[in-house]
């Protein structure tokens, strides 16, 4: 349940939600389930986030329990990629008021095909500041026994998300580079970035992807290919060239992949090269 607080401390309810667990969800722990009934609830009222600070009272922190993993992989870096856009704070369950209800819409789910009304009651409740882009700095590294990529976002609330990535196969460093790319595509599509400023400092990639350099090489069309359908899928895109001194980040990333690679170690294991189905499709 969504609520407002209004004077004297009362709540007012804006939304009720609910939806089935399926498939692999039923075997969350039950930390895990909190974790997606939160994710679930900022997809679907991202207006009234964006605009405000929203109190999560629950029986366990959500918050705490995705951003102080020391390793995130799959669903939890797509998880705290999404709640580090917003001023979220854990509030620990005290009394009953809108958790029973709560409660009770966890135990009645509705139809997933339900859809949310946008007539909402009080106008100023839709007042959201118009936020910068997100940015997104990529780089690869390969070396002659291991491969890495490394990925940093800025969100508009200049906060920095860093990512590392161990390359299953050895490659070039432009499919590297490449490989960065469109794994920081797709973790921003996963999360519903929509405007986005792409840095790297690869003239030749940056070029590559502007389409003002013809990519040649056999092995780097594939790679090519993807990027451009994911670049599809989002709306408000920029790529620009940066000197690496403005790349630092992102190269140390994919520098320690690598460098773990070589050692037989993984970060955040890419897809391998032999099924890249959710690189090369």
């Amino acid at each position: 349940m969504c609520a407002q607080e209004i004077e004297d401390r009362k709540e007012r309810a804006l939304y009720y939600l609910s939806r089935t667990l399926v498939g692999a969800e039923l075997n969350y722990l039950p930390i895990e389930k909190i974790c997606l009934a939160l994710v679930f609830a900022i997809q679907k009222l991202r207006h009234y986030m964006q605009a405000h600070t929203i109190h999560v009272v629950s029986k366990a922190d959500p918050i705490k329990y995705i951003l102080s993993r020391p390793v995130l992989s799959g669903r939890l870096a797509k998880w705290a990629m999404l709640l580090k856009q917003y001023d979220l704070v854990f509030v620990p369950q005290k009394a009953v008021k809108g958790q029973a209800i709560a409660d009770f819409f966890a135990d009645h789910p509705v139809p997933a095909e339900w859809e949310i009304s946008d007539d909402l009651p009080g106008e100023e409740i839709f007042y959201v500041d118009v936020l910068p882009p997100w940015q997104m700095y990529f780089d690869g590294a390969a070396r002659k026994d291991g491969a890495g990529a490394g990925v940093v976002f800025v969100t508009p609330q200049n906060h920095l998300m860093p990512y590392s990535f161990t390359l299953t196969q050895l490659c070039s460093n432009n499919m590297a580079e490449y490989q960065a790319l469109i794994l920081g595509l797709q973790m921003a599509i996963e999360i519903g970035v929509r405007d986005m400023d792409i840095y790297d400092d690869s003239k030749l990639v940056v070029n590559q992807v502007l389409g003002e350099y013809e990519v040649k090489k056999e092995d780097l069309i594939p790679y090519h290919q993807r990027e451009l359908q994911l670049l599809n899928q989002l709306e408000g895109i920029h790529v620009g060239h940066v000197p690496r001194c403005a790349n630092k980040l992102a190269d140390a990333l994919a520098n320690l992949a690598a460098t773990l690679a070589s050692l037989g170690e993984r970060v955040y294991a890419s897809p391998d090269p032999q099924s890249l189905g959710s690189i090369i499709a």
